[in-house]
């Protein structure tokens, strides 16, 4: 056995290791020194141990990278009076090792740093070890305010439970868990993360702590979530839905998409002076009663000075808000800190009433939520309006005989008889060019043959028949009536007479195609949205499998947008937005599809093309158009683009793939500089 030297007491840390190691070289044979990295000045802890005929060695790494581990390797033969005849001494310094590690560590630890995901390591007692930047960032701590604390110590009004259940699964069963729920960052503003933990391992393979990689999908989550309860609120309207209902809905979506937030409707009464409570089912009743009736004015909280002077007024804090003088204690009574309203408008620009939105701290609303509130607002405007005309159209069919509305009477050959002034100014005949021609003649529907044997089996139950007919005026024009059609009988309970009262709907219907609008396409600039994209992109690719040709998909981003917004205000780069959406449908044929997906990020589909070198022409010619100077009222200003380029079927035959292709192309060409396009390349 070889003798050991100790000329300094072993560190705890290392104890153990050092006696395995001890024993190895006992087992092995050789001659093995151990330097622990100390600082300046400290005398190394130095442990031989010397053992003889040495031929092989293990390599160890102890105390995470802070030892050096010197091996000298040594083949001996000895003579028979144990004198060393001949030595060969071998020395493998492993400093260039451990420098390499080192190396490799810090090039971990940037990546880590810089991923947007949030990164964490828990021990079994679920507290935090270790954390990336971004994780630190989301907590609003310092690492020393982290380290050693839970989950359940740093983040507020969070599903304790369900931690804890999901962290034992993970330490007991060793399977990875994924989960999705709200939690707070350090400014306490909720975010939607998905959470996936996975084990952590020690060499044998015991489970020794949890690693947890969060997303946070907040933006997903609120797009998809609103897709899903605009398109509601759209059909309810559709299927004349009572007010109430839709308004509630509209408040129902708004809350859910961003939790935290409490929203109302006040509607502004027939004077135009007071505002009462459309929907609130939110807010405290007691509060509800106390503003029902108020009367509006420039200084009478954020929602009675939105509706007298018809701008938006956010009242970050209601404390100290001059608006808010009079109303500051009901408020704090009812908990609430925060109120930013939106007037409703009308068509024609008046004011309808407000969207209003409380917070229950101190906030001012974000870019998305501000979006959300206009948006919200112009479907509160159609509602209420249709809601409006819903009403006057059941009044005129209360009041048939002396209704201003069309009236016409035939006889029971559906010959006209009669018809009232509003229906001559309407269509532009006089009454002798009508009577005496069949009720047909004013209908340009292809299947005016089928609603008429419809109007007539009606009638002849009894019942009154309902429904939307498009007729057409004298000079050519064609207008929607909703017409109501009654049988006249006579005592024999014959049908002698039909009469039809109709009211001119064609705003309705314009309105209709408005909620379509909204439903297919962005309502800032225009062009087709992500969903209307979609559907397109598909129909593009069958038509490139049908004809064998080639079709391209642009992927623009515009290059520093936000300092545009920061500069001067988001007003300012909706303008420059709807002033890119032009140039863009300048640029590409009108069989081509230019959709906004989001933010500054626009997509272009570019059909029946014969060569790579057609899409990059267009591309080339958008990005010109792109960086030339734009006035957007406040300045002028010069924005340039970075755009990606892909094809198909030479880069993907699928919509998903293709997309990605364009997005990854776009990316390149940032990295190469912005301002340029770049066709993609697979790598």
């Amino acid at each position: 056995m070889g003798k050991t030297w100790r000329h300094q007491t072993k560190p705890a840390a290392v104890s153990a290791g050092v006696s395995r190691l001890q024993r190895v070289a006992s087992l092995a044979g050789g001659l093995l020194i151990l330097f622990p990295l100390l600082a300046s000045g400290n005398e190394p802890v130095l442990t031989v141990f010397n053992t003889i005929d040495f031929w092989r060695y293990t390599v160890l790494v102890l105390g995470g990278g802070q030892f050096i581990v010197i091996l000298l390797l040594a083949r001996l033969a000895y003579q028979k009076s144990q004198q060393v005849k001949k030595a060969q001494t071998i020395s493998s310094d492993l400093s260039e090792k451990t420098q390499l590690l080192s190396r490799q560590h810090e090039l971990l630890r940037t990546l880590m740093d810089n991923l947007p995901n949030l990164i964490s390591f828990k021990n079994k007692a679920g507290e935090y070890i270790e954390f990336n930047r971004a994780f630190e960032a989301f907590t609003g701590k310092s690492r020393g305010q982290i380290l050693k604390h839970t989950e359940l110590e740093l983040f507020e009004d969070i599903d304790a439970a369900s931690i804890r259940e999901q962290d034992r699964l993970v330490i007991a069963t060793g399977v990875t868990q994924q989960a999705s729920c709200w939690i707070n960052d350090g400014g306490k503003q909720a975010h939607l993360m998905h959470i996936v933990k996975v084990p952590l391992r020690a060499q044998k393979g015991e489970r020794t702590g949890i690693l947890s990689i969060s997303q946070d999908i907040t933006a997903q989550h609120q797009q998809e979530t609103i897709y899903t309860y605009r398109n509601r609120i759209l059909e309810m309207m559709a299927q004349g839905k009572p007010l109430q209902d839709v308004l509630n809905s509209l408040i129902s979506f708004t809350e859910d998409t961003f939790p935290g937030l409490i929203c109302s409707v006040l509607l502004l009464d027939k004077t135009g002076k007071h505002l009462y409570t459309g929907a609130a089912p939110s807010l405290p009743e007691f509060y509800n009663q106390a503003i029902d009736g108020v009367r509006i004015g420039s200084d009478v909280g954020s929602c009675g000075a939105a509706a007298y002077t018809g701008r938006p007024v956010i009242a970050s804090d209601i404390s100290t808000h001059p608006y808010w003088k009079d109303f500051t204690g009901l408020a704090l009574s009812a908990g609430l800190k925060a109120c930013w309203s939106i007037p409703i408008k009308s068509r024609q620009g008046t004011v309808l009433g407000t969207f209003a939105v409380y917070h229950r701290e101190v906030a001012d609303p974000s870019a998305a939520q501000l979006e959300l509130l206009h948006a919200n607002s112009q479907l509160a405007s159609i509602a209420i309006e249709a809601d409006q005309m819903d009403q006057q159209l059941h009044k005129l069919s209360q009041a048939v005989a002396c209704s201003a509305s069309f009236v016409m009477i035939t006889d029971a050959e559906l010959t006209l008889e009669y018809v009232n002034p509003s229906l001559e100014t309407v269509t532009g005949y006089g009454a002798d060019e009508l009577i005496g021609r069949k009720a047909g003649f004013l209908s340009c529907d292809k299947a005016e043959a089928d609603i008429i044997r419809d109007i007539w089996n009606t009638v002849l139950t009894g019942e009154i028949w309902r429904g939307e007919r498009m007729l057409q005026k004298k000079n050519g024009d064609r207008f929607w009536i909703m017409s109501s059609t009654a049988p006249i009988k006579n005592q024999d309970n014959e049908i002698t007479h039909l009469v039809s009262v109709g009211e001119d709907i064609t705003q309705l219907k314009k309105d209709q195609e408005r909620m379509e609008m909204l439903a297919f396409y962005d309502p800032l600039t225009g062009l087709a949205n992500r969903r209307l994209f979609k559907d397109r992109l598909d129909q593009a690719l069958k038509k490139v499998r049908r004809n064998q040709n080639h079709m391209a998909l642009l992927y623009l981003d515009l290059d520093h947008f936000k300092d545009v917004n920061d500069e001067y205000g988001h007003d300012a780069g909706d303008e420059l937005l709807k002033e890119v959406a032009n140039r863009l449908r300048q640029s590409v044929r009108d069989s081509d599809v230019i959709a906004r997906i989001g933010g500054d990020e626009f997509n272009v589909i570019l059909h029946d093309l014969n060569c790579e070198q057609d899409a990059m022409s267009v591309a080339e010619k958008v990005l010109r158009v792109v960086t030339e100077p734009i006035d957007i009222g406040v300045a002028e200003v010069t924005v340039s683009a970075s755009i990606g380029v892909t094809l198909a079927p030479d880069d993907a035959e699928e919509a998903k793939a293709l997309i990605k292709n364009a997005d990854e192309a776009m990316y390149q060409s940032k990295r190469g500089g912005r301002n340029r396009c770049q066709r993609y390349q697979f790598l």
